[in-house]
């Protein structure tokens, strides 16, 4: 299952309406109702503000919102693109200004699903693996070498005591390697506790 990194936008027109096509990576209803809010408060003058959204590890939250249009034809469309892209923990709304002519069913379902469709491709995906939280103490003497093995990953923090400890993230796969190299490099002058695992897009 994979996600976005960050917010995407697209613009088009069809038959002289003017569509504007948003996509955001969100993790809980909460703030899909926040985003939701703005939405309707920044683009006020819009003649319909139509969405769709899928949340949870397995995509247990779906809405699809037609916002005036006829049923079915705008909310319904967006959700289907997303749930055909295989995706999760996305909000996508696609704001429509009324040009004046009408689309019809089959026209404004394109349309929505156009919406959808330009904003996933623009997009760069994310996906969820596991990373561990570690804690690494070394004597003193040691510090610049941990500090050369820690540059591609994530550092949380450092406190210092009777040694010093780095507290930082990486993948669970990296683990092993990462284990062995500070071992050899550290002479085996090395306590590495595990904090917490969990799991995370990247």
């Amino acid at each position: 299952m994979k996600s976005i990194a960050t917010w995407v936008k697209a613009n088009y027109e069809i038959k002289h309406s003017r569509f504007e096509a948003h996509l955001y990576p969100v993790f809980s209803l909460e703030e899909a109702t926040k985003i939701l809010k703005a939405i309707h408060h920044e683009f006020a003058d819009a003649s319909h503000r139509c969405y769709a959204y899928i949340i949870g590890d397995n995509q247990e939250h779906q809405k699809a919102e037609d916002d005036g249009e006829p049923s079915q034809t705008a909310g319904l469309p967006i959700l289907d693109v997303l749930k055909k892209n295989d995706v999760t923990n996305v909000l996508c709304v696609v704001i429509r200004y009324y040009g004046g002519v009408k689309l019809g069913a089959g026209g404004l379902i394109r349309a929505y699903a156009k919406g959808a469709s330009l904003t996933l491709e623009q997009a760069a995906f994310t996906r969820k693996v596991m990373v561990v939280q570690l804690a690494v103490s070394v004597p003193f003497d040691y510090i610049g070498v941990l500090e050369h093995l820690l540059v591609s990953e994530e550092l949380l923090e450092r406190s210092y005591d009777e040694k010093v400890t780095f507290t930082l993230k990486l993948k669970k796969t990296s683990l092993e390697t990462f284990t062995a190299a500070v071992k050899e490099k550290t002479q085996g002058q090395v306590e590495i506790r595990i904090l917490k695992e969990e799991k995370t897009y990247q």
